[in-house]
């Protein structure tokens, strides 16, 4: 089995929405997800400035870090297999994590 990813674990996953290899996500499942072991749900890390995007700062990590300014583009959620999974980027802060979580459930109607 490969090792789950926890909630707030940023890591290094296949870039599914552009052309790079890797781009960041944001772990946003527990163990309450069906197959937590298997697989995760994600919020998907840009580099790109969006007035809605989240800012991901030095203070929003417990610890790693990513290189560059980013941000975390809550309603964009995909499913990762943790065997796809190349590297752990770092682990954000519980209160970043949440806010990132109750932003995405926003986009998806939950209020």
């Amino acid at each position: 089995m490969t090792a789950a990813y926890t909630r707030g674990a940023v890591v290094k996953g296949p870039d599914l929405l552009g052309d790079h290899d890797y781009r960041p996500y944001v772990c946003l499942s527990d163990d309450s997800h069906p197959f937590h072991d298997e697989e995760a749900l994600y919020a998907a890390v840009t580099t790109t400035r969006r007035a809605v995007a989240i800012p991901l700062g030095d203070e929003d990590f417990v610890s790693g870090g990513l290189p560059r300014e980013s941000y975390v583009n809550p309603w964009t959620v995909v499913v990762i297999r943790h065997a796809d999974i190349e590297d752990k980027e770092g682990h954000l802060v519980e209160e970043t994590t949440e806010r990132i979580a109750e932003e995405a459930a926003g986009y998806l109607g939950v209020r």
